[in-house]
């Protein structure tokens, strides 16, 4: 039982990542769209692999980010020189994996014919144009203002409407 209890910590420990970290919606949100638009690509495993590799390093250190920024505020709400470099310093790192991701995203990614055929199929159609807009803006209130306060706002709509 204490197995399966460490495996809900953890769960619990990403969803607050996900419902208090913008940066860490971010990272999902660009993520899920890499992932969509690679299944226009035939990436072989290995290239699969590094760019999932990639992806989770970004969320991991954003993670370990979270978890030195709120042990740093336990420790002193006071402005303390060390305080600040532990949290720049792990800001650093998440910065420094993501600039790579998007580095190795590219070095896999780039073919301008394959991009142009993208392009072309969600644009060239106006239902797959307005679902792409849509998940756009799905992705944007996700981002901005969390998984959390879009659930409430859904609410609170569908029960005015129910009334």
């Amino acid at each position: 039982m204490r197995f399966l209890k460490g495996f809900k910590y953890a769960f619990t420990g990403v969803l607050y990542a996900i419902n208090h970290e913008r940066n860490m919606r971010i990272h999902i949100a660009v993520a899920a769209y890499l992932l969509y638009f690679v299944s226009y690509y035939r990436l072989s495993a290995i290239k699969m692999s590094l760019l999932l590799i990639m992806i989770a390093l970004v969320m991991c250190l954003e993670l370990v980010n979270t978890a030195v920024e709120r042990v740093c505020n336990l420790y002193s709400t006071k402005y303390n020189r060390l305080i600040e470099i532990a949290k720049d310093v792990s800001a650093g790192a998440v910065l420094v994996a993501a600039g790579f991701a998007v580095a190795v995203a590219v070095f896999l990614l780039w073919e301008p014919d394959t991009l142009w055929n993208i392009v072309v199929f969600h644009c060239t159609s106006p239902e797959r144009f307005t679902l792409l807009v849509l998940t756009l803006v799905i992705a944007m209130l996700f981002v901005v203002i969390g998984p959390k306060a879009m659930l409430d706002n859904a609410k609170s709509f569908f029960e005015k409407r129910s009334k």
